[in-house]
């Protein structure tokens, strides 16, 4: 009996990176585009605005968030569908392209938002926060 070679089977992605300038995502006033190659898709989202706000709804059950990180940048609060669920501290020893940090929980099935809130520091004389990428899964 001959063999039969049946082609390899691939799976779908488990995961979708959506970049900062995904059209989806809405921005309060105050963020400004910063190019960089090292980061996701070459540039990711800046502001130094306290309370500037980026969110996206998406469909899934749980996010990663990639930010850029450094000695000048601050805390982001994490909000899906309305709760606070982790504030995301983006200071670092050294500047840093593509962090990632992961949503801890499972969400239900379904369509979710996700908001970043930037929290300033009173009393230091840089305060950044960035979005570079969300990965949904």
């Amino acid at each position: 009996m001959p063999t039969v070679t049946l082609p390899a089977v691939t799976q779908p992605s488990a995961e979708t990176i959506i970049d900062d300038k995904n059209q989806n995502f809405v921005y309060s006033a105050g963020w400004l585009d910063v190019a960089a190659k090292q980061a996701y898709g070459g540039s990711y989202k800046q502001t130094i605005q306290n309370g500037a706000t980026a969110s996206i709804t998406f469909t899934g059950q749980s996010f990663s968030i990639l930010y850029k990180g450094g000695p000048a940048y601050r805390k982001m609060d994490v909000y899906v569908d309305g709760a606070l669920v982790a504030t995301l501290d983006e200071n670092l020893a050294v500047s840093t392209y593509q962090p990632r940090w992961d949503y801890p929980g499972q969400l239900t099935a379904g369509t979710h938002t996700l908001m970043l809130v930037f929290v300033i520091k009173p009393g230091f004389a840089n305060n950044n926060g960035s979005l570079d990428a969300v990965i949904v899964r």
